[in-house]
């Protein structure tokens, strides 16, 4: 993702103030796309941004010390993908939503983000649009955190080890 695709979103006119922001943590491994997303995000103030990670490690330590509402994550990260880090966080007490960020729109791949307890994918180049639009769409119960036992983890048979 360029700056420049980041920065045309700049030009595009604020969102209005949701009742209340969601706290959020975004994770990008790039520190330059993470800033731009970050910077974004609070001048339009779509969400409230709480913290920031450039790793799935630093991501599950954040939400542990933070507890944030939401995680905007980049899905592709070396180490520990995106993928990988909310499926760990999709085991935790009082998981956050956790959405990523792709490039790849294939439909296997958004199953498999699912799977891995993912709430939603967005395409990384229009994540301001699409975030915004899925932050206005879902309904306030469905951002309350539910119990560890009113989960279920489903992980298809298609799943291999290297998404995760």
């Amino acid at each position: 993702m360029s700056l420049a695709s980041l920065a045309s979103a700049a030009s595009q006119p604020k969102a209005p103030l949701s009742r209340s922001r969601k706290r959020t943590v975004v994770v990008d491994d790039s520190l330059t796309i993470l800033h731009a997303i970050c910077s974004l995000l609070e001048h339009y103030e779509i969400v409230d941004v709480v913290g920031r990670a450039e790793s799935g490690p630093e991501t599950i330590d954040a939400v542990n010390e933070l507890h944030p509402d939401l995680v905007l994550m980049d899905a592709d990260m070396p180490g520990m993908s995106g993928l990988r880090a909310s499926l760990l966080l999709s085991q935790s007490t009082h998981p956050p939503k956790v959405v990523l960020m792709s490039m790849d729109t294939t439909t296997q791949f958004r199953r498999a983000c699912s799977a891995c307890g993912a709430y939603a994918v967005i395409y990384k180049p229009k994540f301001l649009s699409e975030l915004t639009r899925l932050v206005e769409q879902t309904p306030a119960e469905a951002w309350e955190k539910p119990s560890r036992a009113r989960r279920k983890l489903l992980l298809p048979a298609t799943l291999s080890r290297a998404a995760l």
